[in-house]
Order: C-alpha cells, then sequence, then structure tokens
C-alpha cells in the first residue's frame, strides 16, 4: 500500500500532548464527514482501506475492515469484510444504473465476507462504513481505526513508433 494518505479531517488532526494520534473531539460524525470530503478527491482505482489502527494484519485471524475503490462517473465500490482485502482487479470502472445501491452478497470477490456496494452517494458509501466499524464491530470510536490510501499507478506516455 501506498504511503500517501488522504487530508485529514480538521477533528482528526493530533493533539499537543498525542500530536500523532486522534483529537479527542474526533466523532462518528467527522469520521463520516472526512471520508464524504475524502472521497470527493480520490482519482479513478484510488482505494482507501480501513481497518484497526495499529498492530501488525495477522491473515488467521479476524480483520473487521472496509475498501472503498473510486470508479467512474462518480461510483464508488464499498466491501466489507472479516478478513484483510487486497485491491481487487475490476475488469472495468463502469457500473450499470441497474446496479448501482444494491447490497450484493456474492462471491465476486473470495475475501469480501459481508458483501459490496456501488453507489454514486458518497454519504450513503460514508453512512455505512461508519456504521459497519460502529455498530456492527462494535469501535468504541474512529480513534480505534487506521486508514491506507493507495494512489493508481499511472504508466508513463511514450511516443508510438
Amino acid at each position: 500500500m501506498s504511503a500517501q494518505q488522504p487530508d485529514p479531517h480538521p477533528d482528526m488532526h493530533g493533539t499537543a500532548s498525542d500530536p500523532a494520534g486522534a483529537s479527542p473531539a474526533m466523532t462518528w460524525h467527522a469520521m463520516e464527514r472526512w471520508l464524504v470530503e475524502s472521497m470527493g478527491e480520490m482519482p479513478r482505482a484510488a482505494i482507501l482501506d480501513i481497518g484497526p489502527a495499529g498492530g501488525p494484519i495477522d491473515d488467521t485471524e479476524d480483520v473487521e475492515c472496509a475498501q472503498i475503490q473510486s470508479l467512474s462517473s462518480e461510483t464508488f465500490l464499498l466491501r466489507l469484510s472479516t478478513v484483510v482485502m487486497s485491491a481487487p482487479l475490476l475488469a472495468s470502472f463502469s457500473v450499470p444504473r441497474s446496479a448501482l445501491d444494491t447490497w450484493f452478497y456474492d462471491d465476486v470477490f473470495d475475501e469480501c465476507t459481508h458483501g459490496y456496494l456501488m453507489s454514486r452517494s458518497r454519504r450513503r458509501v460514508a453512512e455505512i462504513g461508519v456504521a459497519w466499524f460502529r455498530d456492527r464491530c462494535g469501535c468504541a470510536s474512529p480513534a480505534a481505526l487506521g486508514c491506507s490510501y493507495t494512489e493508481p499507478t499511472r504508466l508513463p506516455h511514450t511516443e508510438p513508433r
């Protein structure tokens, strides 16, 4: 994963006593706003992984995580899982209208244990992501979470022969 990170929401900056950590003012509502704003800045194919902060990830234990990938036409793919997910290799970044805002539980993604959604609503994606960690996973606050942001790789332009 890339070392690049989206700009943190102002409510998510560290404090003088904890410059690297999250501020005590961080709330689920602030995380939701930050996700909505961050998705608005993501280029096509970029991926934002969210999961437990700190500590190594062990593939043998359950790890609640969410992954948001930017597709075409301001559409986002949200995947939820209790195992670490890799970047999906998609054949296309286009999504038919009939597939938008429908929760899928099929086996398209092996490591996606709790389904996926494609939506043009950044707010909906953010709300579901926050609810996953707050309500289903029982995280006390967003301070328990970390994220990794992966920019898409751009191939160099070459002159045709």
